[in-house]
């Protein structure tokens, strides 16, 4: 592997490795802290455009090595058997060829960030989408399942409502895909920059980045309920640090930034012989052969409380 690719591939790395690291981050952490991670994921992201058009150049590339090898082939052929050079030749081109598509496919998969998902689960989710298109919408490119907040909770609160969890109920079998049954899952919250009103009843929810992050929590247990195996689940929220509008001025929010998104990752859950096995993903070759429980307890075995929100926040 050449030191450009190299280089390039370290940058990718380093992106995901901070993305990670942001959306794990809640209201605990300090700005100083958020701000230097930010500024390290800003710096790393510059450098996807490179690996975009360095893509573009692999597969220039593996696309005429396949046209050259053909060519070798069919000369080969019509040669019955051709020289030793021609043979020593196509030998090096497949050689050539197969390092190329290992360099692309690592290269796409950190860059690109997203899951292949299989047509079956695309397909999918596109008609759960077209069935609930006002309250939640899939983007194929990024794996992404987006729900506006304000038809998942009520103003404020952390309880998903009951007509979005049939939607849920239906996002879960996708997840049960074959295919993608042991990708890992985040939920991502997000808040607008309405402030929260403090009160006695702020308690669960005194900033939007506790609502973001108690809304994800509550929609990872609404899957859990309806069969997707806890282990493979992550919950972040970012509060109003990630808007995708501009809210209105005075801090009068924006209902496109109330939303909770929903990524499938690239990143298959492995078998842990420290897990009990009823907690194990069910797959080809896994140790265990046994289905997820819907009965595997949280760290506090008990439920997530929900304690509404004072109208005024988001």
């Amino acid at each position: 592997m050449n030191k450009s690719f190299t280089r390039k591939l370290t940058t990718t790395t380093l992106l995901a490795g901070l993305t990670a690291g942001l959306l794990g981050l809640t209201g605990c952490v300090s700005e100083n802290q958020y701000q230097r991670l930010q500024t390290a994921f800003d710096q790393a992201k510059s450098q996807l455009a490179a690996d975009q058009n360095e893509l573009l150049r692999l597969r220039g590339e593996i696309s005429s090595l396949k046209q050259k090898l053909a060519e070798d082939q069919q000369l080969l052929q019509t040669q019955g058997g051709g020289t030793s050079a021609l043979q020593h030749e196509i030998a090096a081109l497949k050689e050539r060829l197969a390092k190329l598509r290992g360099q692309y496919n690592r290269l796409l998969a950190l860059a690109g960030g997203a899951p292949q998902l299989p047509e079956s689960v695309n397909s999918a989710l596109e008609r759960l989408a077209e069935q609930y298109p006002n309250l939640l919408a899939y983007n194929k490119k990024l794996g992404l399942l987006r729900f506006k907040s304000d038809l998942l909770f009520a103003l404020g609160s952390t309880e998903v409502r009951p007509d979005a969890k049939r939607a849920l109920a239906e996002f879960a079998q996708i997840l049960n895909m074959s295919g993608i049954s042991d990708n890992e899952i985040r939920i991502v919250g997000n808040t607008d920059d309405v402030p929260i009103r403090r009160t006695r009843s702020t308690v669960m929810n005194p900033t939007n980045w506790y609502l973001s992050t108690n809304r994800a929590i509550s929609v990872m247990y609404i899957l859990k309920h309806d069969g997707v195996i806890d282990r493979r689940m992550q919950v972040a929220g970012w509060g109003k640090t990630h808007p995708i509008a501009a809210n209105a001025p005075r801090h009068r929010g924006n209902p496109l930034n109330r939303r909770v998104d929903i990524f499938i990752l690239p990143v298959k859950l492995k078998y842990n012989p420290y897990v009990p096995a009823s907690e194990q993903v069910m797959r080809s070759g896994n140790a265990t052969n046994l289905a997820p429980s819907s009965q595997t307890p949280n760290m506090t075995g008990n439920p997530p409380q929900t304690v509404p929100v004072p109208a005024g926040s988001n």
